[in-house]
């Protein structure tokens, strides 16, 4: 049975809904590991809240650019304050991947007030919208592929054959959720291989998730914390400094 709070459960609907579409009630059962009056109840309540539309048998995304949006707006003072940490760890001159994501968007939006540092780099990215942000700013990489309408992001085995002809000194991962005992996970099968295929290739690898991420558990886990260097964040709570710190990753919070 899922130890999900409702909310987390909720948002978890959302998720899988964003990265898969329509989706079986029988399915989103099995995916959270909760009651099927538990799960049709979540359902009714998103929809009254027009965050989904009930359909026959399951359910459906209303929009995929009004589910960016939300996140967009989700923890966005965390995101703005992580973010100019994160920034605080890129060396000049380095080539540096950053994920795809409102809080990549983030880290792209701060180094744009850091011209001196963002001149001097390198930036590979699947992001439209990071692209969006550092188009202009520095020497910038767009990798390829099919357009996942959710994150903005481009994916799929041409993403993959293009992000695995460089490699990179720096990666700024993003995540959906942060599993205690499985590590960072994502919504969408796609994105975590595309993930793990670009932390094979760097040097070093930074998670950037605020702390709401954490105790959360995710569909596709793409690494585990001791494949982690670093993880930066707005507030780490007790658990999770322990479990990092037993894997060797050094966590840097604003507060």
């Amino acid at each position: 049975m899922s130890n999900l709070h409702p909310q987390q459960r909720q948002q978890r609907i959302l998720d899988l809904l964003s990265s898969q579409g329509f989706t079986r009630t029988q399915g989103l059962i099995a995916a959270l590991g909760a009651s099927g009056a538990t799960v049709r109840r979540d359902l009714e309540v998103l929809a009254a809240q027009g965050q989904l539309e009930r359909l026959h048998g399951g359910a459906a995304p209303l929009s995929r650019d009004i589910r960016y949006l939300e996140r967009q707006s989700q923890s966005a003072g965390a995101k703005q304050a992580l973010a100019e940490l994160a920034c605080d760890l890129i060396a000049p001159g380095q080539t540096v991947y950053l994920d795809a994501g409102t809080t990549a968007r983030a880290v792209a939006a701060a180094l744009r007030t850091r011209p001196a540092l963002t001149g001097t780099l390198r930036v590979v990215t699947h992001g439209l919208d990071v692209a969006y942000e550092l188009n202009g700013e520095c020497c910038l990489y767009v990798v390829g592929g099919e357009v996942y309408g959710s994150t903005y992001s481009l994916t799929g085995p041409d993403a993959l054959r293009a992000l695995e002809q460089y490699t990179y000194d720096l990666f700024f991962v993003g995540c959906t959720s942060i599993d205690p005992e499985r590590g960072p996970t994502n919504s969408n099968l796609t994105e975590a291989h595309q993930k793990s295929a670009v932390m094979a290739r760097s040097a070093r690898t930074v998670l950037i998730a605020d702390s709401a991420k954490w105790g959360v558990r995710g569909f596709a886990p793409f690494a585990g914390f001791a494949e982690l260097h670093g993880w930066v964040t707005d507030a780490a709570p007790a658990e999770a400094r322990r479990v990092m710190a037993a894997e060797g990753v050094q966590v840097q919070s604003v507060t």
